[in-house]
């Protein structure tokens, strides 16, 4: 008997990501032989950059959980960010941030969020991004007004466009970023 699969309608890949993303008709369930059942989300590595860039351009704070997650999607150190970020950032700020021990200052959130959707623009082709957009965010901080608040998840589609005379597969946000 052959593996059955299926794609489902939507799926929560946020424990695979470390970010809210919820994708939808793209996972493929698969059910082996002795009716084992994992599911295959193709081309992971983009999706999550993806994420990043669209978590970047929400104008909501970024939690700890979020900036070390993104950090881990842009595949670098804490030190490696930290140089990115400027000679005023160390790695054990970086720490205290992802630790939620020191709040990030509204200057240095922006110039995170500038250095991580740069990084991945490139990755994340299906999100519709400009530099501009960073520096004229206004990022709202709600739970100052509500403990229990959780960030909306980012639901993404999987889309098939025309990239230099060839279809290539991109992951594209359903809403996009604010």
């Amino acid at each position: 008997m052959a593996e059955r699969r299926q794609t489902l309608e939507m799926h929560d890949v946020s424990d695979l990501i470390g970010l809210r993303v919820i994708v939808a008709n793209a996972v493929q369930e698969v059910i082996d032989d002795d009716n084992e059942t994992s599911v295959e989300v193709p081309d992971i590595e983009s999706l999550s950059a993806a994420a990043a860039v669209v978590r970047c351009l929400t104008p909501i704070r970024l939690l700890g959980a979020e900036l070390r997650a993104i950090r881990k999607i842009a595949g670098w150190t804490a030190a490696e960010l930290a140089a990115k970020m400027g000679e005023k950032t160390s790695w054990e700020t970086i720490s205290r941030w992802e630790n939620e021990k020191q709040p990030m200052g509204g200057y240095a959130e922006k110039v995170f969020r500038l250095v991580v959707c740069e990084a991945l623009k490139e990755e994340a082709r299906g999100v519709g991004y400009e530099a501009g957009a960073i520096a004229k965010l206004i990022v709202i901080d709600p739970w100052r007004t509500d403990q229990e608040f959780r960030v909306p998840p980012m639901v993404f589609d999987r889309v098939k466009v025309r990239e230099n005379r060839a279809m290539v597969n991109l992951w594209e946000p359903e809403q996009k970023a604010a």
